[in-house]
């Protein structure tokens, strides 16, 4: 918590940053940008919602209802009937159906099984489903599944937050380390030019070969070409990064040319890598990994599927029972409420249970399906996992190595150049040691610049890059 904390010390407003001192910039204040107006952070704060409202909807199965009939007819100024019902219906989780009501019938047709009292008569009883829908049911498996849909929406939300995430602060390295590679080119053309300028004018006064003279422009001329293909590289990776820019009116935000990348608020790689050690990530992997999570919940939610149509296999058997009572619920004293009340049981199946049968076993192969599927997924996120942490532990100590070879031909470069100005070494040798001493320069900043790619990709797999959002 403390890693994430210190990014969001480091950000400030970034447009008041920009002008204040618009020639510099740090990942603190991009991440900040994007977490203020970034579309893909405003569609992922939706996920949850459609969640909760898909949840909603599942449960609206089991809300209780409440009904109102009048049906008369009357002809020739003779009431054939009149037929008054009203009552409430009350679903449970246990799969039964409570329900009371009051019916007042009359009328000179009316049907006998249809009479009433006087003052009408009221009923509570219950459907009880006794083999068919007993264990669970369309409604009760709706809700189980809109459950899982809630957490799978939040699980999508930590999907896409760690895959913007991991391409930010992929993109934003490719923009600071190709910023890199122009500034060192631009230094070693604007040493070689010093230096051309002196050898020329040391050519013209006899002191020189003409051979030095071709020897340090064509140096001069290949850093010159080096300088200009960084300088494309460093405007398409800042558009690149410009792309996850928006301001607050919806609109793009563009990184002005000539702004120089920071590399503030990057050293929390580190520090993650450290804190999500790859032993720990390997043995919870599906638990970290959003990905994953998902899959794990849709096999989950097949599996609910599954025993549903189970169900539906069962012979469908529903018993209905009624107490009755005169009036509104007044039983009268000393009575039982068996003595007056309907029964009713119903029994229904299909004699092959061809399309039954069919459905359970599409269910159940696409349950055997999605968990070979997420299997799969698991044991290549894991092999992922692993190679790319081993990546960007190597990365690393290459980056170490490389920055003391470097040193090191820094080293024979500047006692090489003192040697030349003394009179004791060639242009051919001071050119060759600075070559070595910039190819090592370029060399260790790629070897950062893939440390970068790989630590965010394994945190990303390992789900947690997200959380600096």
């Amino acid at each position: 918590m403390r890693i994430f904390v210190t990014i969001l010390l480091l950000t400030g407003s970034f447009t008041h940053l920009v002008s204040r001192d618009s020639a510099s910039i740090n990942l603190g204040l991009i991440l900040k940008q994007i977490k203020a107006y970034h579309p893909t952070l405003k569609q992922a704060e939706l996920l949850p919602k459609q969640g909760e409202s898909y949840l909603r909807y599942a449960r609206g199965g089991f809300d209780p209802k409440i009904f109102f009939e009048q049906r008369e007819k009357t002809f020739k100024s003779e009431n054939y009937y009149t037929e008054t019902a009203a009552g409430i219906s009350v679903p449970t989780w246990l799969g039964l159906d409570l329900k009371a009501g009051y019916e007042n019938n009359s009328g000179v047709y009316l049907s006998p099984d249809l009479k009433t009292p006087s003052n009408g008569l009221s009923y509570a009883g219950v459907d009880v489903p006794l083999l068919r829908n007993l264990v669970t049911d369309a409604r009760r498996t709706g809700v189980r599944q809109a459950q899982l849909f809630r957490e799978q929406s939040e699980a999508m939300r930590a999907q896409l937050l760690n895959e913007l995430a991991q391409q930010v602060i992929q993109d934003y390295a490719d923009w600071y380390f190709s910023w890199q590679e122009k500034e060192i080119c631009r230094q070693a053309v604007s040493l070689l030019t010093e230096r051309m300028n002196a050898i020329r004018s040391e050519f013209q006064a006899g002191g020189k070969s003409a051979a030095d003279t071709i020897e340090t422009a064509a140096q001069l001329g290949i850093f010159s070409l080096m300088f200009r293909d960084a300088g494309i590289r460093e405007i398409k990776s800042r558009l690149m990064l410009s792309a996850h820019l928006w301001n607050e009116s919806e609109q793009p935000v563009y990184i002005k040319a000539g702004t120089i990348p920071d590399y503030t608020g990057m050293e929390f790689l580190d520090s993650m890598l450290q804190s999500f050690p790859n032993t720990l990530v390997t043995a919870g992997i599906q638990n970290l990994q959003p990905a994953l999570k998902v899959m794990d919940l849709y096999v989950q939610k097949n599996q609910l599927e599954m025993r549903l149509k189970r169900q539906a296999m069962l012979p469908e058997i529903n018993l209905k029972y009624r107490a009755l009572s005169p009036g509104y619920f007044e039983f009268p004293a000393g009575s039982s409420m068996g003595m007056n009340s309907t029964f009713g049981l119903g029994f229904s199946s299909s004699l092959f249970l061809r399309k039954e049968r069919g459905e359970f076993e599409l269910s159940r192969l696409a349950w055997q399906e999605s968990g070979f599927k997420l299997k799969q997924k698991v044991r290549e996120t894991e092999q992922k996992v692993d190679g790319l942490y081993q990546e960007a532990l190597t990365y690393a100590s290459l980056s170490r190595d490389y920055a003391i070879v470097s040193g090191q031909y820094k080293q024979l470069y500047e006692n090489e150049k003192t040697r030349f100005i003394a009179g004791d070494a060639t242009v051919f040798m001071v050119n060759m040691r600075e070559t070595r001493w910039i190819e090592t320069r370029i060399k260790l900043n790629d070897y950062r610049q893939k440390q970068v790619h790989s630590a965010a990709r394994y945190l990303e797999l390992a789900g947690v890059i997200g959380r600096i959002f």
